[in-house]
């Protein structure tokens, strides 16, 4: 009986050191949102990050990781990266906006992809800062703005 509660116990406690280990991520980002120009045909995905969790001179890239066929096949890739690598700056300088504008292959599907985005059950976008040594932090956002 001993020895059965014994496994029990440590069990439980490898479930919640393995629990409490699912998250470590480094909190970078802030917010983020898509801008949708209907007349242009572009989405615009913008980030908001901080570096303040990082060493400075630590190199990291945003990119947003697309879910769900319809936006997939609407800019034909589930990867849109940001121009440019940059390198984590001293503590407290402020935070850094992102920004990459992506035209779409397929207007049509344009009222689906929106819904998409807002639907909270989906992850359609998600924003992630990573570097050579692999994903730094993730977040899904469902904010749209229409022009």
């Amino acid at each position: 009986m001993k020895k059965k509660m014994f496994v029990t116990v440590v069990g439980m406690m490898l479930l919640l050191l393995i629990t409490g280990c699912n998250r470590n991520a480094a909190e970078m980002i802030k917010g983020g949102s898509v801008q949708v120009d209907e007349e242009a045909g572009e989405l615009t995905f913008k980030a908001i990050v901080t570096d303040k969790e990082l060493e400075t001179g630590t190199p990291y890239q945003t990119r947003f990781f697309l879910e769900g066929n319809t936006l997939k096949e609407a800019l034909g890739t589930d990867l849109v990266y940001t121009d440019k690598e940059l390198k984590s700056r001293k503590k407290k300088e402020g935070d850094v906006t992102q920004e990459v504008t992506v035209p779409l292959k397929n207007k049509e599907t344009l009222k689906q992809i929106i819904k998409d985005i807002r639907d909270k059950d989906k992850e359609s976008v998600t924003i992630e800062i990573v570097n050579d040594k692999g994903r730094i932090d993730d977040r899904t956002i469902h904010e749209v703005k229409v022009n």
